[in-house]
């Protein structure tokens, strides 16, 4: 039987495993951390065409130019492992080609590094490339256009969006609460030469009124807000689009952030992915429109019932699109939709209509694993999935509706 040929990500991810045996059976620092410089190393080098990098000397030289070149990214740069082991890592990756793919392959191994890291925790989940450029060209993003994501991640959605519309890089936004993936995110502008991104470590649910009482004085947690960035950065309104695939777990409790909420008043708890929906139509300019990954019980849960129709109230809602369960894995089988909206210019109509969409093929198996169209081709652009038919026809819908996206 013929071998199966293996994707760029999954070699990565065999390469990236490896590395972490090594850093775990022979040192005692952050396996991350010192993986994520040797990627670093053989990330510059494959963009500079050299291979010059043979000794933990040179490594951590580079690794000073590359701190220059790509601020934001290194925490330090200095390898804390020993010549031996910093020659067996090398060995591992020294003939795996990060920019094979294009920056689309750099794009998913910088989120796969991410998965990898938080290994799924705090609901954050690996978005599939498929849904990220679904996403991108249902919105059409265009010249001029602000675009925001509150829960950039890897900052996928953003360089997406910037490839789509030719974006000025001085109009992409992203917040994470993650340090890991703010890091990552802003070395992907780095490398997809996207000049003047502003991507930020911050809670973007914090609001200016709620920062001080929210967290126990002396607490480490940043209080710095999204109004306080663009107020800083001198950003005067709010934003064109809005893309983003929110955190699916956790329940917010502290009682100062909840009565900041219309959605949260008056209630004892609620979850993040509620909250982080008032939050992008709060930040979304009259006409705006948003596409925001969510997991089906906003759609048809009797406890959300308040919050659909004060979506209904704010919002108009242009699309629903169900996701298969297998989208998301191996991390989570939840059972998720896009929806798309347009915030209100005018009160709503008595009947409007609205776009339903059903993916019936994930890309995926029920074990995570991608499916393609054909085994011989196994990237990205081959992967077995129906978005694109849907895509066609929800861009019929927008024409008949007179809605120019």
């Amino acid at each position: 039987m013929a071998k199966r040929k293996t994707t760029h990500i999954e070699t990565f991810a065999a390469a990236y495993k490896r590395l972490e045996e090594v850093m775990l059976a022979n040192s005692g620092e952050n396996e991350f951390e010192e993986i994520f410089k040797i990627i670093l190393i053989k990330l510059w080098e494959g963009l500079h065409n050299t291979n010059n990098i043979h000794t933990l000397d040179k490594a951590n030289g580079l690794l000073t130019i590359i701190d220059a070149n790509w601020p934001g990214v290194l925490i330090d740069t200095k390898l804390k492992i020993l010549d031996e082991q910093f020659s067996v890592c090398i060995d591992i990756i020294k003939n795996f080609s990060f920019t094979e793919d294009g920056y689309e392959g750099i794009d998913s191994i910088f989120e796969y590094i991410i998965s990898r890291e938080k290994k799924g925790t705090k609901g954050q989940f690996f978005t599939p490339r498929y849904l990220v450029d679904f996403c991108v060209d249902i919105l059409n993003p265009k010249p001029n256009e602000s675009i925001l994501d509150p829960a950039a991640g890897s900052g996928s959605f953003l360089y997406h969006a910037y490839l789509h519309g030719k974006i000025n890089g001085t109009d992409l936004w992203g917040f994470d609460f993650d340090n890991t993936a703010v890091r990552i995110a802003r070395l992907l502008m780095h490398v997809g030469s996207v000049k003047g991104a502003h991507i930020h470590k911050l809670n973007s649910l914090l609001k200016n009124d709620v920062r001080v009482s929210l967290f126990e004085k002396g607490s480490c947690e940043p209080s710095t807000t999204i109004e306080d960035i663009l107020r800083i950065e001198k950003k005067k309104d709010l934003f064109d689009i809005i893309i983003t695939n929110p955190p699916f777990a956790g329940e917010i409790i502290e009682p100062d952030l909840l009565k900041s909420y219309n959605i949260s008043y008056g209630k004892a708890r609620i979850e993040r992915d509620v909250l982080f929906v008032e939050r992008c139509i709060s930040l979304l300019k009259l006409g705006g429109r948003m596409a925001i990954i969510l997991p089906d019980n906003i759609f048809g849960s009797k406890d959300n019932e308040v919050l659909r129709r004060w979506i209904y109230d704010t919002c108009r809602v242009i699309g629903v699109i169900g996701i298969p369960r297998n989208a998301f894995m191996p991390h989570t089988a939840i059972k998720t939709s896009i929806l798309f909206l347009q915030k209100r210019e005018q009160k709503r109509k008595f009947s409007e209509e609205v776009f339903f969409g059903i993916s019936e093929q994930s890309g995926k198996d029920s074990r995570g694993n991608l499916l393609f169209k054909d085994e011989k081709s196994r990237t990205w652009k081959n992967v077995e999935h129906d978005l694109d038919q849907i895509a066609s026809e929800f861009k019929t819908f927008l024409m008949t509706e007179g809605i120019r996206w």
